[in-house]
């Protein structure tokens, strides 16, 4: 058995609380990067993934932004007495610029 898994577990669910908590938490930092939604996918090895989906902004998005909301949802669980580690995946266009890699 792996330490990790993709699979999804329909037998543990996140609460109500946690995906507000989890939505409070980002929404305010990434509003200006065009995040549209916020998705809390629950897992075996954690309480989800959060999947944050972003619409098409120009000039682009600022990643002194985007590293932010990563220690906010775990601020945000932790104060809730929740322990484990929260994985936050980020669902861009395909044709997203990144501001400061334009030379890349």
């Amino acid at each position: 058995m792996t330490a990790f898994t993709y699979e999804l577990d329909q037998n543990h669910t996140v609460s109500p609380v946690v995906k507000q908590a989890i939505s409070n938490a980002v929404e305010p930092i990434l509003r200006s990067q065009g995040m549209e939604g916020v998705q809390v996918i629950p897992g075996l090895d954690h309480d989800g993934d959060v999947e944050l989906k972003f619409l098409l902004v120009e000039p682009g998005v600022d990643p002194k932004i985007l590293i932010k909301p990563g220690p906010a949802v775990r601020r945000a669980l932790w104060a809730l007495g929740e322990r484990r580690f929260p994985h936050v995946l980020y669902d861009f266009n395909d044709d997203q610029r990144v501001l400061g890699t334009e030379n890349w």
